[in-house]
C-alpha cells in the first residue's frame, strides 16, 4: 500500500468510526496519536470527571489529519441530537514558526506545551513513584531524587538543541530534527546531555547549513521569549523529556523499572489541572 492508499484509507476509517459512533458519543474527541487513545481516555475521564459519556475517542495519525477532519467534519456532527466536535493538537512549534496556519476556532484546541507529554512529568506524580521504590517518607524521597535539578538542568541542555530543531523545521524541512533519537544527545546512565560533544557537532552541522544560521535562530529564541519569556519547558517535546527522567530516576533509584509502567503511573497521577484550559474550552463551548 503506497502512500496515497495509506490515507485514503486511513481518511475512510475515520469517517466511518465517526459514523459508527453517533449517539454513543457525548462528545466527539479527535487527537493526533494514533494508538495513544487510551490514554486519552483515561486523561479525559480525569479532566472532565465522567461529566460526558466518551465511547471512544478517534486517534488520526498526526496533525495534518486532525486538521483534514476538522475540515470535513466541522465542529458538530450532523446526527439528533447534535455531538460537539473537539480536535486536540500538540503546540509542537507552529505558534513560532508559522502562526498564519494556525486555526482560530475554539473546537480546535492547541497543548500550551509541546505535546501531551510534556504535561505527564508532574512533579508530585514523580516523587510517589520514587516513594513506592525507595519505601521511604515524602521529604525523603522529594530529597533523594530532587526533581527541581533535573528539570532545571535539562531544561537549560535541551533547550539550545530544541532551538535549532526549529530552525531546521522552519528552513530545511527536509531534514530530520525533533524525530531523532533522544538518545544521540542524552546520556542513558545519567539522563543529561552527553559529555562527548554530541551536541556540539550538531551544532556545526547547522551552521553549515546556512551562513546566517545563528541570526535566523536567535529570531526564533526572540519570538518565542515574546510569548512565554525566558520559560523553555514548553519548547521541549515531551517524549524527549520523558526519556531524560526515566533514564535520571533510573541512575537516582539504583534500579531498573519498566518504562511503559512509568508512563502509565505518571498518566494516571499527574496534576490535572493543568489541563484545566481544555475542560474550559470543551463545557464553554457546550454551554454557549
Amino acid at each position: 500500500m503506497n502512500d496515497s492508499e495509506e490515507l485514503m484509507y486511513s481518511a475512510e476509517a475515520s469517517a466511518t468510526r465517526y459514523l459508527y459512533y453517533q449517539g454513543l458519543n457525548d462528545i466527539n474527541i479527535f487527537i493526533e496519536d494514533a494508538g495513544k487513545e487510551y490514554e486519552y481516555e483515561t486523561i479525559f475521564k480525569r479532566l472532565l470527571e465522567n461529566q460526558y459519556s466518551i465511547s471512544t475517542i478517534f486517534g488520526l495519525g498526526g496533525k495534518r489529519n486532525v486538521k483534514n477532519r476538522f475540515l470535513e467534519f466541522g465542529t458538530e456532527s450532523q446526527g439528533n441530537p447534535k455531538v460537539h466536535n473537539f480536535y486536540i493538537v500538540d503546540g509542537d512549534f507552529d505558534q513560532y514558526l508559522h502562526p498564519e496556519d494556525l486555526i482560530d476556532n475554539p473546537s480546535f484546541i492547541y497543548l500550551k506545551t509541546y505535546n501531551i507529554e510534556n504535561y505527564f512529568l508532574d512533579k508530585s506524580a514523580c516523587i510517589q513513584f520514587a516513594k513506592g521504590r525507595l519505601k521511604c517518607f515524602d521529604n525523603e524521597a522529594s530529597n533523594t531524587i530532587n526533581f527541581d535539578l533535573w528539570k532545571n538542568t535539562i531544561v537549560d541542555q535541551a533547550s539550545k538543541l530544541f532551538f535549532c530543531y526549529c530552525f531546521v523545521k522552519k528552513y530545511f524541512p527536509a531534514n530530520k530534527s525533533v524525530a531523532r533519537s533522544p538518545y544521540q544527545f542524552i546520556d542513558q546512565n545519567t539522563g543529561f546531555e552527553q559529555n562527548n560533544g554530541a551536541y556540539q557537532r550538531y551544532w556545526e552541522t547547522i551552521l553549515e547549513l546556512s551562513s546566517d544560521a545563528e541570526e535566523k535562530i536567535s529570531e526564533i529564541v526572540a519570538k518565542y521569549e515574546q510569548i512565554n519569556g525566558n520559560n523553555y519547558y514548553g519548547l521541549i517535546c515531551g517524549k524527549f523529556l520523558f526519556d531524560s527522567l526515566y533514564c535520571y530516576l533510573k541512575a537516582i533509584l539504583k534500579r531498573a523499572f519498566d518504562k511503559s509502567d512509568f508512563r502509565w503511573y505518571l498518566i494516571n497521577h499527574f496534576d490535572i489541572y493543568q489541563l484545566n484550559y481544555i475542560k474550559s474550552a470543551i463545557t464553554t463551548k457546550i454551554s454557549a
